[in-house]
């Protein structure tokens, strides 16, 4: 049994030989690495918390400057990301929000909640839309401080930005007796991403995006939804986005996606992170001939409420069913790992990723998470 002190003690003994950014870059090379390459979702809410922080206080430039130093210095992550969360758009184009202190924020009011009215509508300008400059001035805050640290942003899907535009249970209901109105919905918001993506690109060059879509999972939407309201839209945006920063964009879709794996393979997308409700190896069976797989230790159940010993013996489950994926693996939560996280979990991960993934190579389990 793992306890805080002796995993402490256990981590002392491995240290990173590459940067975060080096060991990608290496490993999708095909080049023998110190240790597979890992991504704990939304790392930084959850790392300020446990400097103290609460929640809305890691949202701040300067607090979050302050929490990006530390766990550089402590997990030789680097990066920076700015983007637009799964309500984001919404709030700029005009549903008002409630941001408390320690808890996720969400729509108090939505701007289409009587109807879909595409007049209610103006096209944002992420140099002159208060919500959206105030994230460009962050980007270049964080940019301007950490010069030699790749930058990448974040967008919802379509479906999912118009989930925070109109209230769940009338959009879906939309979907059947007024489907030309959310394609005409579909097609503004389509275009207000691309602003968005286009201005960040202008700002910072090719940078990476991860896109989450939540609303197109199978939970929500029947396959024939998928294929009418959901696919054709998240092609698009992957096509654009690519043709913009001439780098592929990351998907990640929360919930059950079985019925779509197939089809994501025809995105313009490089990885795809699939949520902890599904078997990884199930998943790395259908995509591995077209993309790389990110998953999938349970963020709730394991990151948040697990102990030590739970956190470092799903991440050797994930490695042993994900690590020979032919086109690539990230170790990763299945979803954001949630704020509220204990540190030693956060440890305790990229702790099993050091010891369990070493000297990785792309379409390989390492050997050493066979040898405890």
């Amino acid at each position: 049994m793992m306890d805080k002190i002796k995993l402490q003690k256990e981590i002392s003994h491995y240290k990173p030989e590459m940067t975060s950014d080096e060991r990608l870059k290496a490993y999708f090379k095909g080049e023998r690495v110190d240790h597979l390459p890992f991504n704990l979702m939304s790392l930084d809410m959850a790392y300020g918390m446990n400097l103290g922080y609460t929640l809305k206080e890691t949202d701040q430039i300067e607090n979050l400057i302050e929490i990006i130093k530390k766990r550089c210095q402590e997990y030789k992550v680097y990066g920076i990301s700015e983007g637009l969360n799964l309500r984001a758009m919404g709030y700029a184009l005009g549903s008002n929000g409630i941001f408390p202190e320690n808890d996720i924020d969400h729509v108090e009011k939505y701007l289409l909640e009587d109807k879909i009215d595409m007049d209610l509508l103006e096209m944002p300008d992420p140099y002159k839309n208060k919500f959206l400059k105030r994230k460009i001035d962050n980007a270049r805050r964080l940019k301007e401080k950490f010069p030699d640290h790749k930058i990448s942003t974040f967008v919802a899907g379509p479906m999912t930005v118009l989930s925070a535009l109109r209230p769940i249970e009338k959009l879906l209901r939309d979907l059947r007796k007024n489907p030309k109105g959310v394609k005409k919905l579909l097609d503004f918001v389509m275009e207000a991403n691309i602003k968005w993506i286009e201005v960040f690109n202008k700002e910072f060059g090719d940078v990476g995006v991860m896109i989450a879509d939540p609303v197109s999972c199978d939970d929500i939407l029947s396959p024939k939804q998928v294929k009418e309201f959901s696919f054709p839209y998240l092609k698009e945006l992957t096509d654009r986005i690519y043709k913009v920063n001439n780098i592929k964009a990351n998907l990640h879709i929360c919930g059950h996606t079985k019925r779509q794996w197939e089809n994501l393979k025809k995105l313009q997308i490089g990885s795809f992170s699939v949520d902890n409700c599904h078997d990884l190896s199930e998943c790395k069976e259908v995509i591995q001939d077209k993309l790389s797989l990110m998953g999938n230790v349970p963020p709730v159940d394991v990151m948040r409420n697990g102990s030590v010993d739970d956190v470092i013996n799903s991440v050797k489950s994930c490695i042993k069913k994900g690590a020979d994926n032919k086109m690539g693996f990230i170790c990763a939560t299945g979803c954001a790992t949630p704020a509220n996280s204990p540190k030693e979990n956060l440890d305790a991960f990229v702790y099993a990723v050091q010891k369990y993934g070493k000297d990785a190579k792309i379409g390989e389990i390492p050997q050493a998470v066979w040898e405890d």
